[in-house]
């Protein structure tokens, strides 16, 4: 198994934001809110989108399937540089530049000040104070989070510690009032993924390393053993969304 084990680790990379080698191998909750039913309501009401840390493309793709494209400008950012690439070959076909931005590096968000409607976030690093400034007044933040202590038991199991624990709603909210945005809606969620084996296992860390960015199979072949003893594996989700408007 260990080999087994090992060759899922080393030949898996994410492509995009792309989980689907696991489809059949990994169940997860969802939050009980519609993140992307929101979003796709925000979009139809917005002339001048930003979708932050965007991935491939794929989920800004799907939701303006339903929308309107006609007098709008959107805009996507991504910070990955892999992911770049793969972003703009999905967006361009749908009329969305994509731009290199890495809210984590301190940078500038590439717009000017006041000329967003609508900037959306899921599962992204966020500058609040950046975002205030390029909002509009009556623009709009939409961001669903990885809370920064989420997989509690990855990080037991593999002694690794939170890379981002301050990564939580009563911080965004904090950051967002202090940027002069009210928040009009703030939720909190507590999930389950559920790995079939030790094989999903490793693969899924495989795909989002910093979960476990010194995840190694062969010191960790011993607690993955007694993990695939026990079927399925059974991981905490930590979730949540805030909503906020430029006054």
């Amino acid at each position: 198994m260990i080999d087994e084990w090992q060759r899922a680790y080393e030949q898996t990379a994410m492509v995009g934001w792309d989980f689907s080698v696991l489809d059949g191998r990994l169940h997860a909750d969802d939050p009980w809110w519609d993140f992307e039913e929101d979003c796709r309501a925000a979009l139809r009401d917005a002339r001048t989108i930003a979708d932050l840390g965007t991935g491939g493309g794929e989920r800004l793709r799907s939701l303006l399937a339903d929308v309107d494209r006609n007098g709008r400008t959107i805009v996507a950012t991504e910070g990955w540089e892999p992911n770049v690439a793969v972003a703009q070959e999905t967006l361009t076909p749908w009329d969305v530049d994509v731009v290199r931005y890495d809210a984590e590096a301190g940078e500038r968000m590439p717009f000017d000040d006041g000329s967003l409607d609508l900037v959306l976030s899921r599962h992204e690093g966020i500058d609040v104070a950046e975002i205030a400034r390029v909002l509009a007044p009556g623009g709009r933040l939409l961001t669903q989070q990885v809370d920064g202590g989420d997989a509690p038991e990855i990080h037991a199991w593999f002694d690794e510690p939170f890379e981002y624990p301050d990564v939580t709603s009563r911080r965004l909210v904090e950051d967002a009032e202090a940027a002069g945005l009210r928040v009009d809606v703030v939720d909190d969620w507590n999930g389950t993924m559920e790995f079939a084996d030790a094989t999903a296992l490793v693969t899924y860390l495989a795909l989002v390393p910093w979960d476990a960015p010194h995840f190694s199979v062969e010191e960790q072949s011993e607690r993955l053993t007694a993990l695939d003893a026990d079927r399925p594996i059974r991981v905490t989700q930590r979730r949540f969304r805030v909503y906020a408007t430029k006054p």
